[in-house]
């Protein structure tokens, strides 16, 4: 099968990761950033180094560049591993570009699929698309320098959902030509609430607001996961399944005792050994603050999200919503007003059929319009 020809839409961790690894893969890859100090290495060489534990190798993109229209243009997949805050700029960069029949795909999403489409539709720039998102990045990796990617483990399980979810065969199947571990779930919302993210990086964020307000590069993941905010992960991610059930959504949840726990029979999203190597790798051993990605994408975009399809569902979740008020404390936001949530969405005085259909067939009048902003 000839491969794909893929715009990845970024300069960050996990965009080298995805344009080094699919282009090894036999992919024609076109990278973008609209950063050009972000890339400027790499548009002079087109090559990132790859180590690791995953491989050792070196990767040469098809094309790398700061004009958006080049990179997506003829492109049959267009995957955007940005932070959610980021999806309305690319929105907006991406939009006149756009032509049928193109997926875009979203790892992991927190409901972006809907705040891009929205875009599209409000500025009648809407074509006959899909969009796709997923429960984590499809790689775990940290750049270690300007034309290097360490890439610790591949996911071997990415639960997807499609917007509009009639797309979702073939939108499916398109993206597992680049990325095998893909499978669908049934719609974007049931992809939204596969995020990781929020589940494990909300508790470290809050619980350790101490060291991070003494910056000393230190693992959140290692030293800063104590057994007890192991078990606050354990509760928050047992509400964000309750959440799950109490729409209709069916198991695999993916529950994260199966990411801590590798001596448990089902494979996470990523493979068993994961935790282990992703401490050993040092990568992450990093100065975080609460402008870190951690808080503006995890905490700002998806636990506020959570709570509020909890509050739609009529479910009970004392962990997260204690979590978002302390978070929005220590900051200085109110993350239930000025966070993602369904209400910004203009959906959450759907009834659930309402909701469902428009999730499956796309937009209807009584939806409304997403409000979108820059905080997304």
């Amino acid at each position: 099968m000839a491969g794909l020809k893929i715009a990845v839409l970024g300069g960050g961790n996990g965009a080298f990761a995805t344009a080094a690894d699919l282009s090894l893969q036999g992919h024609e890859v076109r990278l973008w950033s609209r950063s050009p100090s972000t890339i400027e290495s790499l548009l002079k060489t087109r090559k990132i180094k790859v180590s690791g534990p995953l491989m050792t190798a070196e990767a040469e993109l098809a094309h790398v560049t700061t004009d958006i229209a080049e990179a997506v243009k003829e492109a049959d997949l267009l995957c955007s591993p940005l932070p959610a805050f980021a999806q309305l700029s690319v929105a907006k960069a991406l939009g006149p570009h756009l032509v049928d029949g193109q997926v875009i795909f979203l790892p992991p999403g927190s409901f972006g699929t809907v705040l891009m489409a929205d875009h599209f539709r409000k500025g009648n720039l809407w074509k006959n698309i899909a969009l796709a998102e997923t429960g984590t990045l499809p790689y775990l990796a940290r750049k270690n320098g300007p034309n290097e990617i360490g890439i610790v483990v591949r996911a071997c399980h990415l639960p997807t959902g499609v917007f509009p979810a009639r797309h979702t065969t073939w939108a499916i199947e398109r993206i597992r030509q680049a990325f095998h571990s893909v499978h669908p779930v049934e719609n974007a919302l049931s992809g939204a609430l596969m995020n990781a993210g929020p589940i494990i990086h909300s508790p470290l964020i809050v619980l350790n607001t101490g060291p991070i307000e003494h910056p000393a590069p230190y693992d959140i993941h290692n030293e800063g996961t104590t057994p007890g905010i192991r078990r606050v992960v354990r509760a928050l991610d047992q509400e964000r399944i309750l959440v799950r059930e109490a729409l209709g959504f069916k198991p695999n949840h993916y529950p994260l005792e199966d990411y801590f726990d590798d001596t448990r029979p089902n494979e996470w999203m990523y493979p068993r050994t994961t935790k282990r190597l992703l401490i050993e790798s040092g990568f992450w051993r990093e100065e975080i603050g609460y402008h870190h990605r951690y808080v503006t994408e995890d905490i700002a975009c998806g636990l506020a999200f959570l709570v509020s399809v909890a509050d739609y569902a009529g479910v009970e979740v004392p962990a997260a919503r204690s979590l978002l008020t302390l978070a929005g404390v220590v900051a200085g936001v109110d993350y239930m007003k000025e966070g993602r949530t369904l209400g910004s969405f203009g959906l959450k005085s759907l009834a659930k059929p309402e909701l469902f259909r428009f999730l499956e067939e796309g937009w209807l009048i009584s939806a409304g319009t997403v409000k979108s902003n820059e905080r997304g």
